[in-house]
C-alpha cells in the first residue's frame, strides 16, 4: 500500500473514532458549565508537551506499550493546556466540539497521524463569539481535562474551555 493512500486511510479512520468519542459524558450545558469550572480550577495543569504525546501515540513511533501505559496514567484525569490548529468546529448537545488538525510524529518511520478533540462549553457570549469565528487552520489554545486517549488515533478533553 502506497503511503499517500495509508495516510488517506488512517484519516478516515480517525475520523470515525472521533465521531465515536462524543460518548464523552452527556451532561446538560447549565450543569456542565459549572462542572467545568469546578473540576478545571481543582485539577493542577499537567506540564506535558502535545508533540510528546503525540509522538507517543501515533502508529509508526518508536515508543512501546509500557511507555503508552505510562503516558495513560499520566493523563487520563489530569488537565492540559495545550494550543493547536483547528480542523472542525460542530455544536452538539449544547457544546461545541472543536476538532484539532491532524498532527505528526516527530520521528522518522512515523507514518500515523493524531488528533485533539475538545468538548467545550461557552462560558459567555465572548466564547461563543471567538468559536464562531475560527476557520480551520487557525490556532486555539484550550485548557481541558484528559477524557481518555482512543485507539491510539485521539485524545478527548471533556470538559474543556478556551484559553485568553
Amino acid at each position: 500500500m502506497n503511503a499517500g493512500l495509508c495516510r488517506k486511510l488512517i484519516g478516515v479512520m480517525l475520523v470515525t473514532v472521533l465521531s465515536a468519542c462524543d460518548g464523552a459524558a452527556q451532561v446538560e450545558p447549565s450543569s456542565e458549565l459549572a462542572l467545568t469550572t469546578q473540576l478545571l480550577k481543582d485539577i493542577p495543569i499537567v506540564q506535558i508537551s502535545l508533540q510528546e504525546v503525540v509522538d507517543t501515540y501515533v502508529l509508526g513511533g518508536n515508543r512501546t506499550d509500557l511507555q503508552r501505559d505510562v503516558m495513560s496514567a499520566k493523563l487520563v484525569g489530569s488537565t492540559v493546556s495545550w494550543r493547536f490548529k483547528v480542523y472542525d468546529i460542530a455544536k452538539e448537545d449544547g457544546r461545541y466540539r472543536v476538532t484539532s488538525e491532524l498532527m505528526d510524529g516527530s520521528q522518522a518511520g512515523s507514518f500515523g497521524k493524531f488528533g485533539v478533540v475538545a468538548f467545550i462549553a461557552s462560558r459567555n457570549e465572548n466564547d461563543v463569539e471567538v468559536l464562531l469565528n475560527l476557520q480551520s487552520g487557525h490556532t486555539v489554545e484550550i485548557l481541558g481535562r484528559v477524557d481518555g486517549v482512543f485507539a491510539r488515533a485521539a485524545l478527548v478533553l471533556s470538559p474543556a474551555e478556551l484559553v485568553r
